[in-house]
Parts: C-alpha cells; sequence; structure tokens
C-alpha cells in the first residue's frame, strides 16, 4: 500500500483525469490494488461476506474491503479465527491490533466473541467506539472475561458498508488488564409508550 502521502498523490492524479470526487477517486483505487491470498486459519465471514473480499496488501498488513461493484452493503464482512478457550478459563484476555481506516462510512472495528457449547457469553464488537472516516495507524483492542463454561473464542475484524481497513500488529494473550465498563445511556423504563410529541 502506498504511504498516505503517495496515495493522496494517486488520488489527486486520478480526480484530475477522471473527474471524480476525492471519496470516488480512493474507493477505485483502494479497490484496484490487488490483493494476496489470506493465510490460513483466517477467513473471511459476515453477515453478508460475498459483498466484501480480504487479503494481504503488504507483509503482515491485512485489508478487508467492499468489493468493486457493489453500490450498497447490506451486511458486514469480517476477517475472522477460532480457537479454544480452555487455556483462558476463569481469566481475562486481551484482543488488540493497529488498524487503519479509508474513507469508512458506517463503522469497522475488531471483534471478540466468547462462545458455550449452547450459546455466545460474551461479545465486544467495538459498535459503541468504532473506526470511521479516514484515519492513520490506531491502536484498537478489547478486554473480556472468559467463564469457566466457555469452549471457544472467535476474533478478528469487522466493516460494516464502503471503504476499507488495514490490520496488523495482532495479538490475543491473558491479561491482568481491567475491563473498561462502559455506563449505559439507556433509560431504566420504556419511554413515550403513546409516541406523545
Amino acid at each position: 500500500m502506498p504511504s498516505n502521502k503517495d496515495l493522496k498523490r494517486l488520488v489527486r492524479e486520478r480526480m484530475a483525469a477522471t473527474g471524480e470526487l476525492y471519496t470516488q477517486a480512493l474507493t477505485h483505487i483502494l479497490q484496484e490494488e490487488p490483493l494476496r491470498p489470506l493465510p490460513s486459519p483466517w477467513f473471511l465471514t459476515g453477515s453478508r461476506s460475498d459483498e466484501y473480499e480480504i487479503g494481504l496488501v503488504e507483509q503482515s498488513v491485512v485489508r478487508l474491503r467492499l468489493r468493486a461493484g457493489v453500490e450498497h452493503a447490506s451486511g458486514f464482512g469480517a476477517l475472522m479465527q477460532s480457537i479454544s478457550a480452555r487455556r483462558h478459563l476463569g481469566g481475562r484476555v486481551r484482543f488488540a491490533a493497529r488498524m487503519r481506516a479509508y474513507e469508512v462510512s458506517t463503522w469497522a472495528g475488531l471483534w471478540l466473541r466468547i462462545d458455550s457449547r449452547d450459546e455466545a457469553l460474551a461479545l465486544d464488537n467495538m459498535q459503541d467506539r468504532p473506526l470511521r472516516g479516514t484515519a492513520d495507524w490506531t491502536l484498537m483492542e478489547i478486554v473480556l472475561e472468559v467463564p469457566e463454561e466457555a469452549t471457544s473464542l472467535h476474533f478478528g475484524a469487522l466493516l460494516t458498508g464502503p471503504g476499507a481497513i488495514d490490520l496488523t500488529d495482532l495479538e490475543l494473550h491473558a491479561t491482568d488488564q481491567e475491563i473498561t465498563t462502559r455506563e449505559s445511556t439507556l433509560p431504566e423504563e420504556p419511554q413515550n409508550l403513546t409516541f406523545q410529541a
């Protein structure tokens, strides 16, 4: 992937040649860059994985982007890997990566889900603190408790809608780091059930 300075130059050149707006030119440049196959055990998943593509753009940097020709994404695409929860039972895990974003118009983030045999026990997909717009390399992280009944951990990154994200420096490990509690902004009781103005 070109550096930010080179990328901006390429976008300006395309804008001059085609008359496209900045976001249109950037989208075309990002979609034209070839992706190398993603190594196992990583894979592409999501509610509409057919609308997205993923692959390496440089050594240890993975890109997730909306496929060329998809006008309106109707779901999300996600990078994923799964492991056994056995080594982390009763503890905490931290999943972190550096991410950068290119014209992400909806949202993107890391995600970590902890499952038992029968259900999801915990999920954090960063929807309450997403990466949006265009952003240079940013450290993103999730810390979750792993209940004793957990059987598996599933983790990766997701993108909803247009744009692209790059990931590097991924790590998942046991941690003593405190979990950041987020105060709920939801009311305690139902509100305006009669739809009064």
